[in-house]
């Protein structure tokens, strides 16, 4: 069981397709990308996360990026966990009959999906791809 998010690279097909004009390696240029729009998430993560005994924050990740097909994406969150860690993050996350939730990922994401397409963008724009 795993507690994440997932950063989905669409949104910038116009750039890609510009990649792709321009004869550069599309695949490598979206994978330096996503994974320059992960690190203002997790860092939000990792600022937003409950640090009782800090085991929580010591599993949030990158994970990625990973290719299906055409499809670019990385996995941000609780990562490599074991099931004790991984049922701790859902229940903080989303909260039990006994327990509020203190959510950390969901909040993280809708904060920083802007800050997030703004890395990816300048990641290629900083290659000189576009």
């Amino acid at each position: 069981m795993a507690t994440k998010g997932r950063l989905e690279f669409s949104g910038l097909a116009n750039y890609l397709e510009e990649l792709a004009r321009a004869g550069q390696d599309v695949d490598a240029a979206a994978a330096r990308a996503i994974e320059a729009g992960a690190e203002p998430i997790l860092k939000e993560m990792v600022r937003l996360v409950p640090k009782d005994t800090h085991n929580l924050e010591h599993h949030l990740k990158v994970d990625g990026p990973h290719k299906e097909g055409n499809f670019t994406f990385i996995d941000i969150g609780v990562i490599d966990a074991d099931a004790n860690t991984a049922i701790y993050g859902n229940v903080q996350e989303y909260g039990s009959a006994s327990n509020a939730a203190q959510p950390y990922i969901r909040p993280a994401l809708k904060a920083k999906k802007a800050a997030a397409m703004r890395a990816m963008k300048e990641s290629l724009k900083g290659e000189g791809l576009v």
